[in-house]
């Protein structure tokens, strides 16, 4: 008899130790899930807000008279300065592979800014504006893809 007091003591201790280690391991896997949101939530903030200085210092350039060795020099540096590089590389660790996509897609427009810009275009050529329709549209794509990540409404006003 008394083993039946003794296995029931050590059946009730692994149950509770049990439901112990269960819910701390369910905790954890939520906080670290919310961690992991927060990170790509930073990041597609921060990528988006590189994307837009890019824009707006690339646009200054195009409207702006210089010189085609100074302007090549300008457009080069203003678009490297934001950091975009450095950010779309820790999207790909860390973004599903739609949203690397569609970061890559807002990026390569903007490359392509570049470079019409560095040729000597400006901001009332036909190229340029299509360059800037395009950018719109990636942008538009890009945040689409990153509020369904984060499980944001599709739209805001959509609520």
């Amino acid at each position: 008899m008394e083993w039946i007091t003794l296995a029931s003591t050590a059946l009730g201790a692994a149950i509770g130790v049990g439901s112990t280690l269960l819910a701390d391991r369910a905790r954890w896997r939520r906080e670290r899930a919310g961690q992991e949101l927060d990170v790509r939530r930073q990041l597609y903030s921060d990528y988006t807000a590189a994307l837009s200085r890019i824009r707006t210092a690339l646009n200054e350039c195009a409207q702006t008279d210089m010189a085609a060795g100074e302007r090549s020099r300008k457009v080069r540096e203003v678009f490297l300065s934001p950091g975009a590089y450095e950010i779309r590389h820790q999207l790909a660790i860390v973004a599903p592979p739609e949203i690397v996509e569609a970061s890559r897609s807002a990026f390569v427009v903007l490359r392509d800014t570049r470079d019409l810009l560095v040729t000597g275009a400006s901001i009332n050529d036909a190229a340029y504006v299509e360059m800037e329709e395009r950018f719109d549209a990636a942008v538009a794509e890009l945040r689409s893809v990153m509020r369904l990540d984060l499980g944001a409404a599709k739209s805001i006003t959509a609520r």
